[in-house]
């Protein structure tokens, strides 16, 4: 006596074998391009390309919709083409399947893909390769014609002011408009040398900073570069700025209302500058 479980029979028999892996669909999903894949298979491809294998849009895994009614037919399928012979306790497989013609197509245009990436992922390194030899040989050539040290870097020269905010001192209003009692210092900053420089406050006091191209106290917005509160760390503006020669000022003031202090500025760049 033989016992076969029921063969499923369905127009749809090749839909239930993964596009990527060719094998019976264990946990299928649907995906925007319109195809149905394995999980892991799909996951696994996203993680590497981003793209659908065959329309090359975008795809993301949390576009992954997992499909049952595939499922439970493959899970069918599966199930259905194994018969057990009760007299001799043999087990009877079927033959190996024959890969649709479809199927074979969409394998040939995965295989297709990935070659052609490989090959343009070589054409690259081929390309970095010879870019790296060129680079090396001019720098090898440059180095004979130049002596065999490089020049020591610009020299950089700090210049240090120092004052203090009293009750006496001048009162800023912020270019944000608060009018609060905001002490404040202008000093002017005199630059000979172009080039790029800091400034940097140090005090015990927290400080905030304004850099101008030519400061109107009555305007405060106008002509503002710059202004930092805390970039120097300690409670300390800092600002670095590419200048021209001419004459800047900085407006020192502190961040609290009504608070007075000692204070010292820092300016370091290219050349000395002069204080005003």
């Amino acid at each position: 006596m033989i016992q076969t479980t029921t063969v499923l029979n369905t127009e749809n028999d090749d839909n239930l074998f993964c596009p990527i892996t060719l094998e019976l669909f264990r946990d299928p999903v649907i995906a925007k391009d319109g195809h149905v894949y394995e999980r892991e298979a799909i996951t696994k491809w996203i993680l590497q390309h981003g793209t659908s294998p065959f329309t090359r849009e975008t795809l993301q895994i949390t576009d992954l919709l997992p499909d049952d009614h595939l499922k439970r037919l493959a899970a069918a399928r599966r199930n259905s083409v194994v018969s057990y012979q009760v007299r001799d306790g043999t087990v009877t497989l079927p033959s190996l399947r024959k890969l649709p013609k479809n199927q074979t197509h969409d394998r040939n245009i995965c295989r297709a893909l990935e070659l052609s990436r490989r090959s343009h992922k070589i054409f690259l390194c081929i390309i970095c390769t010879c870019l790296i030899c060129v680079s090396i040989s001019l720098g090898v050539s440059l180095g004979v014609k130049q002596t065999g040290t490089s020049p020591p870097p610009d020299p950089q020269i700090s210049c240090n002011y120092s004052s203090s905010l009293t009750k006496t001192s001048m009162m800023f209003q912020r270019p944000n408009g608060d009018r609060g009692v905001y002490y404040y210092k202008p000093i002017q900053i005199f630059i000979s040398t172009p080039g790029y420089y800091e400034i940097q406050s140090f005090s015990n006091i927290d400080m905030f900073g304004y850099f101008y191209l030519y400061f109107m106290p009555l305007n405060p917005p106008m002509n503002i570069l710059m202004s930092d509160d805390d970039s120097g760390g300690n409670n300390q503006f800092y600002f670095r700025i590419s200048l021209d020669p001419i004459m800047y000022t900085l407006v020192a003031t502190t961040y609290e209302k009504n608070i007075t202090g000692l204070f010292s500025i820092m300016v370091t760049g290219p050349a000395s500058v002069t204080f005003h």
